[in-house]
């Protein structure tokens, strides 16, 4: 069975590598969405909110995707403390982020929307990861970051790369830390009748 292809609005390169690891064509849509980070709100009930302000965003701007895209936009914060954490503006504070995760255990939040074009609507979904991260000395923070890896991620680290080996410990899915959830998006597929 062939599929028709998933419009990704987002400039992740490793949400459109998990996607066609699924077996699915992906297709990348550029859009302009702002990520206000509130951080009154509940992590998870944050991430869902910033996943359907980049659909809704996606929609506006792209609306003849409407008639029939298949679109998938996400969102991942890392939760420490009640405080939500994004992605680092710049080295400093990847390294001040870094220097409060070592040690801890965080979680890993992963919200998507998913827009039908059968039924004009989008659902959204997400999942929580806890992820420990082993301790670091400075030398060791320094040298990470020198990979440049923790620019354009949330939590400042990529559990895929070199980051992977200061995570001592993972509960839950190693692909919802990369920043979608498979197997959860792919029930939501299946309950949308993706298919041609």
């Amino acid at each position: 069975m062939t599929h028709p292809a998933i419009h990704l609005a987002s400039g992740s390169p490793r949400r459109k590598l998990l996607i066609e690891q699924m077996g699915l064509t992906c297709q990348v849509v550029r859009i302009q969405a702002e990520e206000p980070m509130d951080q009154s709100r509940h992590a998870a009930d944050l991430a869902i909110d910033l996943s359907e302000l980049k659909m809704k965003a996606c929609l506006d701007q792209k609306p003849e995707l409407a008639k029939y895209a298949w679109i998938l936009t996400a969102d991942t914060l890392i939760a420490l403390d009640d405080e939500k954490i994004g992605k680092p503006d710049d080295r400093q504070q990847a390294r001040k982020i870094l220097s409060r995760l070592q040690g801890r255990t965080h979680q890993v939040i992963s919200a998507f929307s998913v827009y039908s074009p059968l039924s004009k609507t989008f659902i959204s979904d997400l999942e929580s990861t806890d992820v420990t991260f082993s301790s670091m000395d400075q030398m060791e923070i320094e040298s990470y970051l020198d990979t440049k890896e923790w620019q354009g991620v949330a939590g400042a680290y990529r559990i895929q790369g070199c980051g992977g080996k200061y995570v001592s410990s993972l509960n839950g899915t190693f692909y919802n830390v990369m920043g979608l959830p498979i197997n959860r998006f792919y029930a939501i597929l299946r309950l949308l009748n993706f298919s041609n």
